[in-house]
Formats: structure tokens, sequence, C-alpha cells
């Protein structure tokens, strides 16, 4: 579990459902890893996509990440 590095931290754990907001709109996915960006250093929770091919993952910043809407 991971705190990110806000005023309110927020805990991303592996296998936890969450909410992110993109250009297409809000999508849903569980997190699958954490890593940081190569280039930056932040760190960005690997989500598979719901509603998606099977495998389908997309890189997404901890502070862009709220707990999934159930």
């Amino acid at each position: 579990m991971l705190n990110t590095l806000t005023d309110s931290p927020r805990q991303i754990a592996l296998g936890d459902r969450v909410t992110f907001d993109t250009d297409e709109g809000y999508q849903v996915g569980t997190v699958n890893d954490l890593r940081r960006d190569v280039g930056n250093g932040e760190l960005h929770a690997w989500v598979e996509l719901d509603h998606q091919w099977a495998g389908m993952f997309r890189a997404v910043p901890l502070a862009a990440i709220s707990p999934a809407l159930s």
C-alpha cells in the first residue's frame, strides 16, 4: 500500500478498483502494478481496464486516481 504525496494521503494497493478521468471520459479498472515513470520518476498505477480486451492496461498517475464508484 502506498501513500500519494498530496495534502490528504490516499492509499492505493494492488487489486484496488479505481476510477480516473481521461480524454475519453471516466474509466474504471483494477490496479495490477505500481511503477515509476522512466522520464520523471512519478509513480503510476498500471490499471487493467474494465470493458476492454483482456490484458489492456493504462498507466495512471496516482494523483489522478479516485476510489471506484460501486
